[in-house]
């Protein structure tokens, strides 16, 4: 069974992984799924930088909240529509 990541795929992925996992005090692996899920979201043009602010400002907004906190992991947050929207945040 080949678990081959995209060729584009390199530490920047997983660094922002880390970040995620920081943040939420929770343990994603480094999974094909996930990094591929971030991959794409800097394929599109957004920043690590950018990633990881889109992951504080979540982090923020649901950490602490019971029903929301589920919501911050990889396949919400990167997601590509969900991404688009919580970047617009950014600029606030």
């Amino acid at each position: 069974m080949s678990s081959k990541l995209d060729p584009g795929i390199n530490g920047k992925e997983k660094e922002i992984l880390e970040f995620l996992n920081e943040k939420t005090g929770r343990q994603f692996r480094p999974t094909k799924v996930n990094l591929e899920l971030i991959n794409a979201r800097m394929k599109e043009g957004y920043t690590p930088e950018e990633c990881r602010m889109v992951i504080a400002i979540q982090c923020r907004k649901w950490k602490n909240d019971e029903k929301m906190k589920e919501y911050l992991r990889p396949s919400t947050l990167f997601n590509r529509k969900n991404f688009n929207q919580y970047a617009g945040d950014i600029q606030q």
